[in-house]
């Protein structure tokens, strides 16, 4: 197959390859999250020591740090999907924001372990929001470039208030995490909880645009 020309685009499957390589990102990655998840090593000369509670709460901080970075990469993941469907075509710029927003997916599982094992101290949160907010905002930037291709977006797909509801949820996400670096100076644990708050970034949005029910339920 001859290379397109620059600034070109493609149609029909060639525009699957992009989807299908993203998804195998995501999945990378969140594979790589678990793997941060091991039992200690026994010290030389002693006996392995049997399963207690204690051992269980020296874990905690793995499982929290891969239970909270599962879910915000599930929840990219989603936006990423909706972004995507619609999209009809692309271009080579458009793939160049998609690689750069893969990657700070692929490279949250670092972020993550300092999470885990620095849970307690504010540069690691600040870090891991740092870290989201980017990624957030690197998604931004492929919607808001395919948004304002028309080559690239079927604006037919959507109405205005599907427009205005896109537009705003590329942008409230990233700040939950700005405000979090705020917060952590105060308190680090209540910067790690208001991460929560991105889980209602949907639904006040939602009434906020005053949908009727037509947006995609994902």
């Amino acid at each position: 197959m001859n290379e397109p020309a620059e600034g070109g685009s493609e149609r029909g499957l060639e525009l699957d390859r992009i989807v299908f390589f993203s998804d195998g990102v995501f999945a990378i990655a969140l594979t790589l999250l678990v793997l941060e998840i091991r039992l200690p090593e026994p010290m030389p000369g002693s006996h392995a020591s049997g399963l207690s509670i204690a051992l269980l709460e020296d874990l905690w901080p793995d499982f929290y740090s891969f239970l909270i970075s599962f879910w915000f990469v599930g929840t990219l993941w989603i936006a990423h999907h909706r972004v995507f469907r619609y999209i009809r075509d692309y271009d080579r710029s458009l793939l160049v924001f998609n690689l750069f927003f893969l990657m700070w997916i692929v490279l949250l599982p670092f972020s993550a372990t300092l999470l885990s094992r620095f849970e307690d101290q504010q540069l690691a949160v600040v870090i891991y929001a740092s870290h989201v907010a980017i990624a957030e905002l690197a998604l931004a930037g492929v919607w808001r470039y395919a948004s304002r291709t028309p080559r690239l977006m079927d604006a037919t797909r959507m109405n205005s208030r599907q427009r205005r509801y896109n537009e705003l949820l590329v942008l409230a996400m990233p700040l939950v995490f700005a405000l979090s670096i705020g917060v952590s100076f105060i308190s680090v644990p209540a910067a790690e909880l208001s991460w929560l708050l991105v889980f209602l970034v949907r639904p006040v949005l939602l009434g906020i645009t005053h949908y009727s029910g037509t947006y995609e339920r994902l």
